[in-house]
């Protein structure tokens, strides 16, 4: 019993704590470097794993109440050392910039903060914008991961390369078009709470089916065409990136789960990034 509680601890924060959120977000870097062909260690995976956790927390912190409408399991999680959260989030800050400090240039760590501002800044200054503008929210989050993929290049100052420039421009603009999808989706979960704020979300304006209609018609063209572009017509990117046309099941299985009223399809959704690394780890291996 006591191993089963454990687990189920250990289960707990991995789902409620945004850690399959936090290793997507590490999983964008190490998919962005192998696809732009640059050599990484593992220290940048870390930190970028480091910039998004105080992010995370610090939004589930300052939203706590209104989260409890609509994902009120992980709200009760949260609630059980919702006091020791700003003392995590100090600590957490430290290391990352502790870890900068050893191992980033000037480049890298200034970039790293400005993500790390980004993040916060949402919670603090621009959430209110998505009272005025429509979509804002999920534009600002696919914003963050766009710029992911050029943090390889930033890290390791791989500045020269006029052509490995585009390409991380087209594999970013990929990427930030699969984040608008996934957080899009996610916000499916969050109607009422939404509607509570007069957010201008995509479901709040169009409904949950009429939004699932359209994710699923968007997501299955756009994943379908772009590798198929870009690493066959323009071989711009090896055949590895053909990988990403398997998300489709995924995704097509999530919306089921969805429509079924199902949360762990939200659950899953959260993570599409991380089994993107799967993905290409696999394609690597077999192609």
């Amino acid at each position: 019993m006591k191993i089963k509680k454990i687990l189920k601890s250990i289960w707990d924060e991995f789902i409620y704590g945004g850690h399959l959120q936090l290793l997507g977000a590490a999983s964008v870097v190490f998919i962005s470097a192998l696809l732009l062909k640059i050599k990484i260690s593992w220290d940048i995976l870390i930190i970028s794993y480091l910039i998004f956790y105080p992010v995370y927390s610090y939004n589930r912190f300052k939203e706590i109440n209104i989260d409890r409408l609509t994902n009120p399991e992980r709200t009760q999680y949260f609630k059980k050392y919702l006091k020791f959260i700003p003392t995590i989030l100090v600590f957490a800050v430290l290391i990352l910039i502790s870890g900068l400090a050893y191992f980033a240039n000037t480049k890298a760590l200034m970039f790293s903060l400005f993500l790390f501002v980004f993040g916060i800044l949402y919670t603090i200054v621009f959430k209110k914008i998505t009272r005025k503008i429509y979509l804002f929210k999920n534009l600002y989050v696919s914003a963050f991961y766009f710029l992911l993929v050029f943090f390889p290049i930033i890290y390791y100052s791989y500045f020269s390369k006029t052509s490995l420039m585009i390409s991380a421009l087209l594999l970013g603009m990929f990427i930030s078009f699969k984040a608008f999808m996934v957080q899009i989706f996610l916000d499916i979960k969050d109607i009422e709470s939404d509607k509570r704020e007069k957010l201008r979300t995509l479901p709040v304006i169009l409904g949950k089916e009429k939004t699932l209609i359209i994710l699923s018609v968007s997501n299955l063209v756009v994943t379908i065409a772009v590798p198929i572009i870009l690493s066959l017509y323009l071989n711009i990117f090896s055949k590895l990136m053909l990988m990403f046309i398997f998300t489709i099941p995924f995704d097509f299985y999530c919306y089921s789960l969805a429509k079924k009223e199902k949360y762990f399809g939200y659950i899953l959704q959260s993570g599409e990034f991380f089994l993107w690394l799967f993905l290409i780890l696999i394609g690597k291996a077999i192609l």
